[in-house]
């Protein structure tokens, strides 16, 4: 088994980890972009490359990919957000954030269905 398709997914799961268990102290008060909800495009951007990056991998093993995979990245959204709630006690699950997550996975779905079989964008994910 090569291990190509896999390092940059996990780069990306520790990252998405990292940046969703911190401390809620750590976050910046003020985004440096002044968006309503900037957090809920964070988490959409977030889950958008984890199902990108999960494609690769998921399509050596299934010819179903484009079920496993979104299937795959909702289910560890899901996961992270119950982690988030029970391990740091200034972080809470959002539902909304758990939707954003959800929109992100379901844009990169068609994204890729639409875009990355083309074989230049293919090598890029």
């Amino acid at each position: 088994m090569k291990i190509a398709p896999y390092w940059r997914l996990a780069i990306w799961l520790l990252i998405m980890t990292y940046l969703l268990f911190i401390p809620a102290s750590q976050l910046p008060t003020k985004p440096f972009i002044q968006i309503p909800n900037f957090d809920k495009l964070v988490h959409f951007g977030m889950f958008f490359i984890l199902c990108m990056l999960t494609f690769r991998p998921v399509k050596q093993f299934t010819p179903n990919f484009y079920f496993w995979t979104p299937l795959l990245t909702f289910a560890a959204a899901i996961l992270l957000e119950f982690i988030q709630q029970k391990i740091s006690p200034s972080r809470h699950s959002d539902v909304y954030d758990l939707w954003a997550n959800a929109a992100g996975l379901s844009f990169a779905t068609f994204f890729y269905a639409l875009f990355v079989h083309k074989k230049w964008l293919e090598r890029i994910f």
